[in-house]
């Protein structure tokens, strides 16, 4: 049973990472668009120069970060504990995914809730 665990927290990380990384780049690039040329955009990105995309995109952001200390934390704080390993240690943590993905139902209901 902890096997299958294990297995759907990778595919849930797998699943949420690219919307927490890519996100806040999203995010910058929309409102740098929609201040120099803003009918560039077609009307379904237009939500990306939005500044509520920014802030709720910069709060996913800041959420990865946090599972990642919280998963850090978890783990301990060892010698033999290199970077490459805390890199991947969100893939191995059973609660990860679902941490991750309350952070992405949560954006979007905050999301939708005020645009």
């Amino acid at each position: 049973m902890r096997e299958v665990s294990n297995c759907l927290n990778a595919i849930l990380v797998l699943l949420t990472l690219p919307l927490y990384l890519l996100a806040p780049i999203a995010a910058l690039a929309g409102a740098m668009i929609g201040q120099f040329a803003p009918n560039w955009l077609p009307d379904w990105l237009q939500f990306i120069t939005n500044r509520t995309f920014l802030f709720v995109a910069l709060g996913l952001f800041c959420w990865y970060l946090a599972v990642n200390v919280i998963v850090g934390g978890r783990r301990g704080n060892t010698m033999d504990f290199c970077g490459i390993e805390s890199a991947f240690a969100i893939f191995e943590d059973g609660l990860s995914g679902y941490l991750l993905l309350v952070g992405v139902l949560v954006a979007l209901a905050v999301f939708k809730g005020l645009i």
